[in-house]
């Protein structure tokens, strides 16, 4: 609960609060990890690569074809890296990712075919882990114990806390060397929200850094029964949040006369607790988290009070339930929720719910609906390269360069169902039958796509933001206990960025 962190840091010092929400954030899974207002910095002219006229109208494009195997860097031209072909023969690239089962075996997939075709004898080794949380753990104690590992897969956050560390490299000179980097080309190719995200200030030189490569991006949206939505008089999903309440309301009346005089309250909207909850819909309301030329969080806002309060309203309405454990899969194919928040890692499993009820409704993914700009919050990790020695460093990146190769990115997309990073990974998407499916319904919200904050510190406040949304939703809190909420975690914020840069 919100409430135990919103004393004055009442009855614990700052120390001792400080090390339980970092033991919280240990817990992290892939589903809870889990893309903000990107944080808006201007890289160094070498970072920037050039900005298309819109990541939608490129998504249209269709794929030039590429070989299988990336082509040969041309040495006769000056490289900056120091590097030659020869001093990458036999070097060792460990990978750390943090996949277990089906999805860690295509990712080694992937890197078992960069060892056996590349041309300059480089191999790779993978550590898979159950999740990030295990993975993050693990790098802790490499870091203490200086043994890194090469390449590392995880989110932007912890780079910051990494880098804090002097572990990981600027990836700046990587992406422009001549011969070793990506062409103007490559780097318009990834969609620019994404490729911005990576991009850091640098103190120790007033300008910025690369910390890593988007690898791939998730996003929570609204899961909604389309065909219950028809029955009930409404021929279009929502598009504003009175829409959204309109609907919520009439799916929630249905339920309760079909229940009887049971007290009860479901059919709404099924409220859980997920960051991303609040997230999406204070985007929606045209809100920010962070703070315009800081590094720090402001939610005492006008646009998140009236986000805070149109929640409220729904729960005080009857128009949407919350529950801290539910089964929301079950829930929403049983029509006791006409709509859910869930993330593309959920769509399967979704999926796989409807069938198991029987049930051949149509359901679909949405944005948050807004009167300004519709809304899925998107977020995920991005390949990162440890401190070493300056071939053991090409060699990693020649790894990274292999991942987000298009024809890679794209069966690592297919195998996740995750948003790809590159603009013409989506017409390699088109072109092999994902039409008509869910996930092909988000792909087209791509251009919707707003992540979730990018500072160091946002490990430890999305899990507040968590509690924010749990203390919300207590019955014991009335409307007019909302603006002291939102000081308490204005309060809470700054404590925590002071502690974690």
């Amino acid at each position: 609960m919100l409430k135990r962190y919103l004393t004055p840091f009442y009855r614990f010092a700052l120390g001792l609060l400080f090390l339980i929400i970092l033991a919280a954030c240990k817990q992290q899974s892939e589903m809870t990890a889990e893309t903000q207002s990107a944080v808006s910095h201007t890289a160094a002219a070498q970072t920037v690569s050039p900005t298309p006229t819109s990541d939608q109208a490129n998504s249209r494009k269709k794929p030039t074809p590429l070989p299988a195997i990336p082509p040969t860097p041309n040495q006769l031209t000056p490289t900056n890296l120091g590097v030659s072909s020869a001093d990458l023969n036999g070097v060792v690239v460990e990978v750390w990712q943090p996949w277990a089962g089906d999805t860690g075996g295509v990712l080694k997939e992937m890197l078992d075919a960069y060892s056996r075709t590349n041309q300059w004898g480089i191999s790779v080794q993978v550590q898979s882990f159950l999740d990030f949380g295990s993975l993050d753990e693990a790098m802790e104690t490499a870091i203490s114990t200086r043994a890194l590992p090469d390449v590392v897969v995880d989110y932007g956050y912890q780079a910051q806390l990494w880098d804090a560390s002097d572990r990981l490299i600027d990836l700046a000179p990587y992406v422009s060397d001549p011969v070793w980097g990506l062409t103007s080309g490559e780097q318009a190719d990834f969609l620019q929200s994404f490729w911005s995200e990576d991009v850091m200030d640098d103190p120790t030189t007033s300008g910025s850094k690369r910390l890593g490569i988007p690898f791939y991006r998730s996003a929570f949206a609204l899961f909604y029964n389309k065909s219950w939505a028809r029955e009930l008089g409404f021929a279009y999903p929502p598009h504003t949040p009175q829409d959204f309440k309109q609907q919520a309301c009439a799916a929630a009346q249905a339920t309760s006369a079909q229940a009887g005089n049971s007290d009860e309250v479901t059919g709404g909207w099924l409220i859980t607790p997920q960051p991303a909850t609040l997230v999406g819909w204070i985007y929606a309301m045209g809100g920010n988290l962070t703070k315009t030329n800081s590094n720090g969080y402001e939610f005492n806002t006008a646009e998140s009070q009236e986000t805070f309060e149109y929640i409220k309203d729904l729960q005080n309405s009857g128009c949407a339930w919350y529950d801290t454990t539910p089964n929301t899969m079950s829930e929403f194919a049983e029509r006791q929720a006409i709509f859910v928040v869930g993330s593309l890692y959920d769509i399967p499993a979704q999926q796989e719910a409807f069938t198991e009820a029987g049930n051949k409704d149509e359901w679909v993914i949405i944005p948050f609906p807004s009167d300004i700009n519709p809304v899925v919050v998107t977020y995920g990790p991005s390949l990162m390269i440890t401190r070493s020695t300056p071939a053991q460093q090409l060699a990693d990146w020649l790894v990274v360069k292999w991942l987000v190769y298009p024809p890679n990115l794209t069966q690592w997309v297919k195998a996740t169902g995750t948003y790809p990073t590159r603009n013409s990974i989506l017409g390699y998407l088109s072109e092999n039958g994902v039409a008509g499916t869910q996930w092909h319904q988000a792909l087209e919200l791509l251009p919707d796509g707003r992540g979730e904050p990018w500072l160091a510190s946002w490990g430890i406040m999305r899990w507040a933001l968590g509690d924010a949304l749990d203390e919300l939703l207590s019955p014991t809190l009335s409307a007019d206990q909302i603006p002291a909420l939102l000081e308490n975690l204005d309060s809470l914020a700054a404590e925590v960025v002071n502690q974690v840069r």
